[in-house]
């Protein structure tokens, strides 16, 4: 039995960091609001300069100076709109001091976390110490990348909701068994035609192989030495494959495309979004990766990272991931299944996050979820069905 939980949502459309851009957003209004009082101010003294005004002094001196006290009073007196208008730029300068601190405050604690994750799972600075260890392997060599015909459970069907994605995520790294499987490197592009046009879903499973050595590493693709290179913030043959396969698969420019990826998978998908590429990616779901290497992704787009609470590798970056609008993390606790470093790495865990993730009530995951619903990506209750198609594509590495 699985007894799972959200334990924390972080990031997102709810999060700190949506909070602290709504805050700078108010500062700006009010900036904007003493700007336009202080212009306002200025009517005082073109309104006493108007002729009509001031020919009335002569007339009825006494009418006259009730008018102008009123004017005086209203633009630059006490309580007038020059002095007000001081107010709301200093309130613009005190929210802004608050967002600022809260920044700082937040620095100080990811400071004081680091030290804690590196010292546990020994990864001091583990983006420089991967680089090193990556060049033991020699040089990445090329992607190769070949369409081949494989039954994928379900391909031919959109998922309805998270858990329909990281299914069929678990569906395509089934191909690979083991690390002498005849199928390591297969990725699945399914693509939905819908009456709104076309988009696509790019599943990329996992490591493949982690016992890697320098002189045992073959064409396996998705081995040790291309995690060592992702932790170092580096390109791969593994990354290029997965984008000249989404290039044989028909991809166009334009087209919105979704990456799910687990573990390895995961963290490929978030390079590709964060760094660029020539493709529309829009959306990337992650499942027990590490993401904290890639330092931001463009505005509007959404990534949704799953984190088992037992599963230490998305803690192999050394750090929580960045704080953003863009990206939510949902971490959870699943207690049943398969334990230990690999078990509690296991898609069974994450099968069981998704399916919290889909009953959660938290905004932020509601907010990534209905985006993935809005774009398409996954299927609506009601209106005309899409159709789908899937191409399984093999990446191998070539000296």
């Amino acid at each position: 039995m699985s007894d799972t939980h959200i334990t924390q949502v972080t990031g997102g459309a709810h999060g700190l960091a949506a909070t602290y851009v709504a805050m700078r957003g108010l500062a700006d209004r009010f900036d904007t609001a003493g700007s336009e009082l202080r212009d306002w101010a200025g009517l005082g003294a073109r309104t006493m300069l108007d002729p009509g005004l001031a020919a009335s002094a002569p007339i009825s001196p006494v009418s006259f100076a009730r008018a102008e006290r009123a004017v005086l009073a209203a633009t630059t007196g006490p309580d007038g709109v020059l002095v007000e208008s001081f107010g709301w730029e200093a309130d613009a300068v005190v929210v802004r001091a608050v967002v600022t601190t809260f920044d700082v405050c937040d620095d100080e604690v990811r400071s004081w976390f680091q030290p804690l994750t590196e010292r546990a799972f020994a990864l001091t600075e583990p983006e420089l110490r991967a680089g090193p260890l990556a060049l033991t392997y020699g040089g990445d060599g090329h992607a190769v990348v070949r369409p081949i015909d494989a039954d994928v459970p379900y391909s031919g069907e959109q998922p309805a909701n998270l858990t329909g994605l990281v299914g069929q995520l678990q569906h395509v790294a089934a191909l690979s068994q083991g690390s002498d499987s005849a199928l390591n490197g297969t990725i699945e592009i399914q693509t939905i035609h819908g009456p709104d046009g076309v988009r696509h879903i790019v599943y990329l499973p996992g490591t493949d192989d982690m016992t890697t050595l320098p002189w045992t590493q073959d064409d396996d693709v998705r081995d040790l030495p291309t995690d060592l290179l992702l932790m170092s913030g580096h390109g791969n043959s593994y990354q290029q494959g997965i984008l000249d396969a989404m290039g044989q698969a028909g991809i166009g420019p334009h087209d919105p495309v979704l990456l799910v990826g687990h573990s390895m998978g995961g963290m490929e998908a978030a390079a590709i979004l964060g760094h660029g590429s020539n493709y529309d990616v829009t959306h990337v779901v992650t499942a027990g990766s590490p993401t904290a290497q890639v330092p931001s992704f463009p505005s509007g787009t959404h990534v949704l990272s799953l984190e088992h609470r037992g599963d230490v590798v998305p803690l192999t970056d050394g750090a929580p991931n960045h704080e953003s609008v863009e990206q939510a993390t949902v971490s959870f606790a699943d207690h049943g299944g398969a334990s230990g470093v690999v078990g509690n790495h296991d898609y069974w865990h994450y099968l069981n996050g998704a399916a919290a993730a889909d009953a959660s009530s938290d905004p932020s995951v509601q907010e990534q979820l209905a985006s993935l619903h809005d774009a398409g990506f996954l299927a609506s209750g009601d209106g005309p069905r899409s159709t789908v198609t899937s191409q399984v594509f093999q990446i191998v590495r070539q000296p």
